[in-house]
């Protein structure tokens, strides 16, 4: 998945030459009278990453034992995708090392291990699920008794519009299979890359102790994704448009071609899809691109870009940038300095290689809710009960996921595209763990949710 609107592109001679995203940034103060459209997103990142820094102190918080105050009157889920997520996810648990099943998150005032929240959580809520003439709501009022559970205390609400202590609920999905080409010709010219040799992540990067790249000249935020040197040193990518210029040539593969640059950040923008690839022999394959990673870059969204641009298209987006390919270009990679690299696959993938379920299979970001978290989630709906409740894992992440954002994994082709765009509200998040798993935090008060 990860929801990144991102691609790596090629350039064409004919297209004006722009200053690199690193000189802008680090320009001196006659940057945003020679730019201003950078200048303007600039402060866009910077104003997103004030949003998501400041972190509350506690991440979540208990719900009333029994819980009874769970909001799980009113459902709505099907028990065999939720079923399949669980399965999906205690698979990646197992294969997990020891050192990474002993890793530790704060939910409320309990330090739980990887192997509970993930692999025994799982494993519990499929023998529930699992059990003789069970059916979708005795399975989520079973679990509501039988685990943990945990309230996240949600985001601040700076941005007015999301209440303080709520999440916000966006959604994904993996477009419909993209015409493309496994070699390049004057009709296929815009490629899509493996990702370079040495790529690295960083969960919790931590530069000045030599984990990690650095920090983004604007927003000041550690980098997440690295390459390895080799010596025990990491260095920063290149941005989107270096890497059009050949600045990865030598690290990293294409793996295919695309029709047009628009083509690609539409591809991209859900992160991961399925291209029919055309063969030198003139057949065609169906290919599953998967997320593979990013170069840690800045996301600016081309909604961000015409924005700052002052710009506004009516009708068709393709239509337009069909007729305009330098503002194509300048649009979605010169004003973009974040990449997406993919890697082919047989199914849709989530981080780690899980294969992610429709409708229970979540992004999130694993610093606010980990990797392998089962969840209860409630948001706004015109029932009786005003919300909805249901279960889901955290199986995925994704570039603009960060702090309290859920981005709920859709399924695939037009109508999954149609829902997961319906998406943009805000509600309330659960964690689950085992009954009394964890430690406890020394001086730590968790106010339990009412």
């Amino acid at each position: 998945m990860k929801k990144i609107f991102g691609a790596v592109l090629l350039s064409v001679p004919v297209f004006a030459v722009f200053p690199s995203r690193g000189e802008v940034a680090h320009a001196a103060d006659g940057a945003a009278a020679a730019d201003p459209v950078q200048h303007c997103l600039d402060l866009l990142q910077l104003n997103l990453a004030r949003k998501i820094a400041p972190a509350l102190p506690l991440t979540s918080r208990p719900v009333q034992s029994p819980a009874k105050n769970l909001p799980t009157q009113c459902l709505a889920g099907n028990l065999e995708e939720i079923k399949n997520a669980l399965k999906n996810q205690i698979a990646n648990c197992q294969r997990k090392s020891t050192e990474e099943k002993a890793k530790t998150f704060q939910f409320g005032c309990q330090t739980v291990k990887n192997e509970d929240y993930c692999l025994n959580a799982n494993e519990e809520m499929l023998k529930i699920a699992s059990l003789p003439n069970m059916d979708y709501a005795t399975f989520v009022n079973r679990a509501a008794q039988e685990f943990d559970w945990y309230e996240s205390n949600g985001g601040q609400g700076s941005d007015g519009k999301f209440k303080t202590g709520t999440t916000r609920f966006t959604g994904y999905y993996s477009p419909t299979a993209v015409d493309a080409s496994a070699e390049p010709s004057d009709v296929y010219r815009y490629p899509v890359y493996a990702a370079p040799e040495g790529l690295t992540h960083f969960e919790n990067p931590k530069p000045e102790s030599g984990r990690g790249c650095g920090f983004d000249a604007v927003t000041k935020l550690p980098i997440h994704w690295c390459i390895d040197n080799g010596d025990g040193t990491f260095s920063v990518l290149p941005t989107r448009e270096q890497i059009a210029q050949g600045a990865l040539d030598a690290k990293s593969r294409k793996i295919a071609y695309f029709r047009s640059l628009y083509d690609v950040s539409s591809f991209m923008l859900e992160g991961a899809g399925s291209v029919n690839l055309r063969q030198k022999d003139g057949s065609v394959e169906s290919v599953v691109l998967n997320f593979a990673g990013t170069n840690g870059r800045p996301n600016n969204m081309i909604g961000d870009v015409l924005k700052c641009e002052n710009k506004k298209i009516n009708g068709s987006l393709a239509t337009y940038y069909a007729r305009h390919p330098e503002e194509t270009y300048r649009d979605t990679v010169h004003y973009n300095p974040s990449t997406v690299f993919y890697k082919r696959g047989v199914s849709y993938e989530g981080v780690d290689d899980i294969a992610i379920t429709p409708n229970a299979s979540i992004a999130t970001d694993p610093t606010s809710i980990p990797t392998g978290t089962v969840v209860l989630l409630n948001v706004p709906a015109a029932t009786a009960c005003k919300t909805v409740s249901s279960i889901a894992v955290a199986q995925d992440i994704g570039g603009r996921i960060k702090g309290p954002h859920i981005d709920r994994y859709t399924g695939a082709g037009p109508a999954a595209g149609r829902r997961a765009e319906s998406f943009n509200n805000s509600g309330l998040v659960f964690m689950a763990a085992p009954k009394g798993a964890g430690s406890p935090v020394p001086d730590c008060r968790s106010k339990t949710a009412n």
